[in-house]
């Protein structure tokens, strides 16, 4: 079962097609499935339904949604209904030890699911009834299949031989249940409710909303999005390189492929992109995820060397790397005397930066006819000990590149006898970064900062060094004044008739109030001013060991934004929030996204619900807006 938050709607695909065409070379060409059974992801997108409905799959069974929610489609037998896009607790008494089915407490046991039964069919349109057997981790062993079936089907017998019940139990699939339910609906002639929007955010009891897990193991989600997006370069040029002909694209390539496309479907688990599985099977997600880059690399390197005419494989490496699966990605450094390819997976033509490190301050580039792209040179930058150094031996590169849709473009570096200063960038702060080179002019500044192209200026702030606001070329002024705040942890105590309370932690978010701000105490930051990128280095709140980059491109309407933050060795229980205050009056409404497919309205009511019950899954984006303005 995928994660319906947290997931992008490309690894759902990929997971579904690998899924079916495993079904398809195992079970057989005839074994088509066509119900869904989600009764584990912690919330429920309608990305889902739509995917499903398009790979053929026209039911589903639900599980996790909010009690309140629950219990209010119950009250309007809406339990079951039909699923539109845009254009309680559950009898599971698993610590109870089984009891057999015997001849002398067979009325006793039948009697007792009957009533349950007849009771839940009150919720229901129809009386047509699912009933689920069984939770996680069971049916483990051979003996519990067995025992199961033969408990329910004397019970079932017993059922079934009492006409006064009215009652027909009997074992089924998925598939027999819609069926029941679709022939009841057309018997009596009734249509299902129709039903719009999601089921975020879950809560299981009191106000113990699974919000926790949108942000935990931040770095793992990260590397799912990366590995996103090398199995999409490798999908895109093996694909292209068959058309082409691609005579040397053996089965070996297409076995590397699907390894990639089974590891980034594997961690769409309810357990994995969320964040919440246990260290050792983190450690495993990040073992197939690391593998899973490489092999992706490779296809990526053998379908290049193909479209490229090249008979012998060539050598090529990505512009980053990762030495083991929990280390953070390194750039790679490139020396004069290499060849750089950029390649265009999307179906539009791209004018932008290009940025890359290379070892000299002498490496230049220049495109495949000779000619040299606009580009400048920055130094590394880099926070450690509280202040800002530059790194030795390393240098920013940026370029401007164009390149076709579905093409590449190769460039080629080579070494000049010095740096020319045309293409240095300036730098600038408070105080002059440890290791810079001399050829590099620095001026100290004071007061606020800005970062200026053709369309924006972003002003920051001279006390923090971060985003205070941002002026448009129409004159329009935007308010953002970003901070960091931090939320403390609600302390375990009791509930009201619930016994132990929950820590928050990696399912859950309990707060213990609202957010306190992150002091900045000894502000720190660097600006690198270039005619392609402008950038700058802020050190964040100390007790975070944070630290904020952002990148405002040429032609850009937007400003990059990069945190980095290391909470590993902090004592407390915090969550770390980036929040933005602005002059938009978007009302209580604001926009995030579905599985990067869809936007959906949410509306802030803290009048009737908790602080936690206002986090919602962003996988890739989130907007405010008014009249006139949007951020």
């Amino acid at each position: 079962m995928t994660d319906e938050a947290n997931a992008h709607y490309h690894s759902i695909i990929t997971e579904l097609f690998e899924g079916h065409e495993f079904l398809q070379n195992n079970v057989g060409q005839e074994f088509v499935p066509k119900s869904h059974w989600s009764i584990d992801p912690f919330g429920l997108s309608p990305s889902l339904p739509l995917l499903l409905s398009e790979a053929n799959i026209t039911d589903a069974v639900l599980q996790r949604v909010h009690y309140s929610v629950k219990k209010k489609l119950a009250e309007r037998k809406q339990l079951e209904f039909m699923w539109r896009q845009f254009w309680g607790k559950i009898s599971c008494d698993w610590r109870v030890p089984p009891q057999a089915i015997n001849s002398t407490n067979v009325a006793q046991r039948a009697f007792m699911i009957y009533d349950q039964y007849r009771k839940k069919s009150q919720l229901f349109k129809t009386n047509v009834l699912l009933i689920p057997l069984g939770d996680d981790f069971r049916y483990q062993d051979d003996f519990e299949w067995d025992n199961q079936h033969d408990n329910y089907k004397r019970l079932f017998d017993y059922m079934n031989n009492r006409p006064e019940w009215n009652v027909k139990a009997r074992f089924g699939t998925l598939a027999d249940y819609f069926d029941a339910l679709e022939s009841r609906l057309k018997e009596e002639r009734k249509q299902l409710p129709i039903l719009s929007g999601d089921f975020f955010t879950y809560a299981d009891r009191d106000d113990h909303y699974w919000s926790g897990y949108f942000t935990s193991r931040p770095f793992y989600k990260h590397m799912d999005r990366v590995l996103q997006h090398y199995l999409r370069t490798a999908e895109i040029s093996y694909s292209l390189a068959r058309i082409d002909g691609g005579g040397d694209l053996d089965d070996g390539v297409l076995s590397k492929l699907v390894e990639v496309r089974r590891a980034l479907s594997l961690f769409q688990h309810h357990d994995g992109v969320t964040g919440t599985a246990k260290a050792a099977v983190v450690n495993d997600y990040g073992e197939k995820m690391l593998s899973a880059l490489k092999r992706a690399e490779e296809v990526t390197t053998i379908a290049i060397g193909s479209l490229l005419g090249n008979k012998s494989r060539i050598s090529m490496s990505f512009d980053e790397f990762r030495a083991k699966q929990d280390a953070m990605p390194e750039a790679r450094v490139f020396e004069a005397d290499s060849s750089l390819l950029l390649f265009n997976t999307l179906a539009h033509a791209r004018a932008e930066v290009a940025c890359i490190q290379v070892a000299s301050p002498n490496i230049r580039i220049k495109r495949s006819d000779g000619t040299p792209p606009e580009q400048q040179l920055a130094p590394v930058l880099v926070h450690r000990g509280g202040r800002v150094h530059s790194q030795p031996g390393r240098f920013e590169l940026c370029f401007w590149a164009e390149v076709s849709a579905l093409a590449s473009e190769v460039f080629e570096l080579h070494s000049m006898d010095e740096p020319s200063t045309a293409e240095l960038v300036l730098v600038k702060g408070r105080a002059k970064p440890e290791g810079l080179d001399d050829f590099f002019e620095f001026e100290q500044i004071s007061g606020s900062v800005e970062l200026s192209n053709s369309l924006l200026t972003a002003v920051f702030s001279g006390n923090t060094g971060f985003l205070k606001e941002i002026r448009l070329e129409s004159g329009e002024k935007v308010d953002v004044n970003a901070h960091f705040v931090k939320y403390g942890a609600r302390p375990s105590g009791s509930l009201k008739n619930r016994g132990g309370d929950n820590l928050s932690g990696a399912y859950i978010f309990l707060p213990n109030g609202t957010a306190k701000p992150m002091e900045v105490s000894q502000p720190a930051f660097v600006v690198a001013e270039g005619p392609l990128v402008k950038r700058m280095l802020a050190m964040g709140p100390n007790d975070g060991k944070l630290v904020q980059s952002y990148s405002l491109e040429k032609g850009s309407y937007s400003i990059g934004i990069c945190n980095t933050i290391d909470l590993s060795n902090r004592p407390d229980n915090i969550e770390v929030a980036l929040r933005f205050e602005t002059n938009i009056d978007s009302g209580a409404d604001l926009f995030t996204d579905l599985n990067g497919l869809q936007m959906i309205r949410r509306r802030r009511m803290l009048e009737k619900l908790p602080l936690q019950a206002h986090f919602y899954p962003m996988p890739g984006s989130a907007y405010i807006e008014a009249r006139r303005d949007f951020i």
